[in-house]
């Protein structure tokens, strides 16, 4: 091997699962502003009902898994997972109803810190050093990007739904390092996406909420979201098997960052103190990173 191909002793080099996590990090990012914008045309947990059951179809038609060939793992694990994204992905979209962008990403990264202290009540697993710095160097950059502070953040009911959606997503983090070993990553994907489909779809017909609708975009937005978020749930499945939870929290912390820097191309203007939260954010995953490397 040549001097130039060689890896050099010493040199950092993300894992593919590390570089699969950032990959959903920027997919999440993409969907905050289509989701906002088709809630207009449907009602929020008829919109994740529909994105889900086409994530569920997309994932059955590329696996076509026999029945016989679930484990019980994947089943209890899929379904348990799936009603923790169902609560998760619900109360966030129905707290955008009401609560502003900003706000909302405040609110919901609140799972940064959540998930380590979840991680220790549960399984009193103790996050390194490391970790702790890193969480941290991440939370603040979330408030930062976030723009808002006390003075500006009223506890509403849209704000109290987006917070149980943001403890939501922590325990998702904390069961999915849990059930994903050992189990095949399509097919628990499956069983989650399924459940998701039928908790929600139900949810908006007892709330007699809207459920179909003949607009473009929100029929646009159902197939396309639905295909990104196949790809989401396996891929986490697959990941989260070797990166440990409090690791995998840092790298979604990257998810804003993407998300305002797919606002500034769409003409958003951000302050000084935005994009210095954004490297704060990026700055932590390197940190986590270079720690397990070493």
């Amino acid at each position: 091997m040549s001097e130039i191909t060689r890896p050099r002793a010493g040199s950092m080099r993300l894992p593919s699962p590390v570089l699969v996590l950032v990959l959903v990090t920027m997919l999440w990012g993409g969907t905050f502003l289509v989701t906002r914008i088709a809630l207009h045309f449907v009602g929020p947990f008829g919109f994740v009902g529909l994105r889900f059951a086409v994530a569920a179809i997309a994932v059955a038609l590329a696996v076509r898994p026999h029945p016989a060939s679930f484990q019980r793992r994947e089943l209890v694990g899929g379904v348990v997972i799936g009603v923790i994204l169902f609560l998760g992905y619900g109360l966030q979209a129905d707290g955008l109803r009401t609560v502003a962008s900003g706000e909302s990403a405040f609110l919901t990264a609140l799972y940064v810190p959540m998930v380590p202290m979840l991680e220790f009540l549960l399984f009193r697993r103790k996050p390194g050093l490391a970790a702790l710095v890193g969480l941290i160097l991440a939370f603040a950059g979330l408030v930062l990007i976030s723009g808002v502070t006390p003075s500006n953040l009223a506890l509403g009911a849209g704000a109290i739904l987006t917070l149980g959606g943001a403890l939501a997503a922590a325990v998702e983090i904390v069961l999915i390092g849990r059930f994903s070993t050992h189990t095949d990553p399509r097919r628990i994907a499956l069983v989650q996406l399924t459940t998701v489909a039928v908790l929600a779809l139900a949810t908006e017909l007892v709330r007699g909420g809207r459920i179909l609708t003949t607009a473009p975009f929100a029929i646009g937005a159902v197939l396309g979201l639905g295909l990104v978020t196949a790809f989401i749930m396996v891929a986490q499945n697959w990941a989260q098997r070797s990166v440990p939870a409090n690791r995998a929290t840092l790298i979604y912390a990257m998810e804003p960052v993407w998300a305002g820097l797919i606002g500034a191309a769409f003409g958003e203007m951000f302050a000084a103190a935005q994009v210095f939260g954004g490297a704060m954010i990026v700055g932590s995953v390197v940190l986590s990173q270079w720690r397990s490397a070493r």
